[in-house]
């Protein structure tokens, strides 16, 4: 009961600080996903995203996870399935019930200290997706990437209109990483001369979705979506120009991750 009162208040924090968000000056039906949608992309209950990354493991943020999943009834792009096991990095941090989320610098440390990263077990082997690969190397600084999510949309001028996530619509923005560390791949919402044609920022609802590199047209799984900052200021500013994304940096759990599938 703990876990779901603290997630549903994570989610309710997140609705003010994410959200896939595009361009003021460009028309928002060019960043939606047309055609058949990544098989990778998986919808969790309730909100935000995992991705499958074999036939019976999908990874996401472990702050999408808000109870017990184990045990429950689970579709996965239409075929019916069940979760089997859930499994949070040792490092992932679950803040206490008392915890003061009015206070930036201890909510800022909270965020940026944790593993939030949690690996998902499926009861049986999905065969009519394709699962993605992961990143390995730890050269993403400078490289695009594609990020996907069903969250709330609007503009870097004017940020999130938060009613539209529940439109649940597929969309995708374009960004370049700026900065790498031991967690976290980061990113900043550019305007002008400095956005590329399809910039923007993964945002609320879109928690877990992939971030993927492209090599020879093929899909790398690079980054989750997890939080992102604007600034030092003490209130978040939803999504406008400026604001730092941030996403877990995969390439660093690729041990970890090889290691809870292959001993379970």
């Amino acid at each position: 009961m703990l876990r779901i009162t603290i997630g549903i208040f994570l989610l309710i924090l997140s609705s003010y600080c994410l959200a896939i968000v595009k361009r003021h000056d460009v028309n928002g039906n060019q960043y939606l996903v047309k055609g058949s949608p990544p098989q990778y992309l998986i919808d969790m209950p309730g909100e935000g995203h995992a991705v499958l990354i074999s036939e019976q493991w999908m990874l996401t943020v472990g702050h999408v996870i808000f109870g017990d999943y184990r045990g429950i009834d689970f579709d996965v792009s239409g075929v019916k399935n069940e979760i089997s096991d859930v499994v949070f990095h040792p490092d992932y941090i679950q803040p206490s019930a008392d915890f003061d989320y009015s206070n930036m610098v201890k909510l800022k440390s909270l965020l940026s200290t944790r593993s939030d990263i949690a690996l998902i077990k499926l009861a049986y082997p999905v065969k009519h997706l394709k699962p993605i690969a992961l990143y390995e190397r730890n050269d993403e600084q400078g490289k695009q990437i594609e990020i996907f999510g069903k969250g709330a949309t609007g503009n870097g001028k004017t940020g999130m209109v938060f009613e539209t996530k529940h439109q649940k619509k597929l969309r995708f923005c374009q960004n370049f990483i700026k900065g790498t560390s031991e967690r976290w791949l980061s990113y900043e919402f550019n305007f002008g001369g400095l956005a590329i044609p399809l910039e923007g920022i993964h945002g609320s609802g879109d928690s877990g979705g992939p971030s993927v590199i492209y090599i020879n047209k093929t899909p790398f799984l690079v980054g989750l979506s997890s939080w992102q900052w604007q600034g030092d200021k003490s209130e978040f500013s939803p999504m406008l120009y400026g604001t730092i994304a941030y996403q877990v940096r995969v390439s660093s759990y690729v041990e970890w991750i090889n290691q809870i599938i292959n001993s379970r």
